[in-house]
């Protein structure tokens, strides 16, 4: 029974197989049939006979360089008119010490009707005209006056130490208030006397002196 039914199978097998090959022949010879001869196309890329005229442009010409024109004659150099400018007129402060014919200072007036000095060393002030200055340091115009054009003398009294120094100094006439006082006491302070001996030794002494403020005018 098996060997039957196989045979049956392998039959039918068969059977479809050639089936199928018949049909696939088939249809290859109608297509073949069917197809028509269509003629081949060939592009072929034309070449364009137009030619692109290129047109060749002239540069301009460059224009020659300028000549140089020639150098401008050389003017005589103006001489500058040398103009002398007329001396300034300048106030410039003078200070007056008068001196008198000896050729040392003039110290004032000492008073005639004081007492004599005694013989014997005093260290009291004693009044003397011999006085004689190592060191005379002249005052300074004060700003203000000298703006002003003011004038002026100033008296100073003072006592000359046993080292030849100023002390004691007081202004004791003054022909402009205030004005040149501190100017004549502060140059007075700074001078310096030759030292008076008696037997000696050094002693004290009163001077005055006189110092004028005066504008140098020209």
């Amino acid at each position: 029974m098996r060997l039957v039914i196989g045979l049956l199978l392998a039959l039918l097998v068969n059977f479809g197989l050639f089936t199928l090959m018949q049909k696939m022949t088939s249809s290859e010879n109608l297509e073949l049939l069917v197809t028509e001869n269509v003629p081949l196309l060939d592009f072929v890329r034309v070449k364009n006979e137009t030619e692109t005229v290129t047109k060749k442009r002239q540069l301009p010409k460059k224009p020659p360089p300028p000549k140089k024109p020639p150098p401008p004659p050389k003017a005589p150099a103006p001489q500058a008119n040398k103009l002398k400018a007329p001396p300034a007129k300048i106030d410039v402060p003078q200070i007056d010490v008068p001196l008198n014919i000896a050729g040392g200072p003039y110290l004032g007036e000492f008073s005639s009707s004081a007492p004599a000095a005694p013989a014997t060393p005093s260290t009291a002030p004693m009044m003397d005209s011999d006085v004689i200055p190592l060191v005379r340091v002249p005052p300074r115009y004060p700003r203000a006056a000298a703006r002003r054009n003011i004038e002026g003398i100033v008296t100073i009294s003072f006592t000359i130490t046993i080292d030849g120094q100023v002390r004691n100094a007081v202004v004791v006439k003054s022909t402009v208030k205030n004005i040149f006082d501190k100017a004549a006491l502060k140059a007075i302070a700074k001078w310096k006397f030759k030292t008076k001996t008696v037997d000696g030794k050094p002693v004290e002494r009163q001077a005055t002196q006189e110092i004028k403020f005066k504008l140098d005018k020209r």
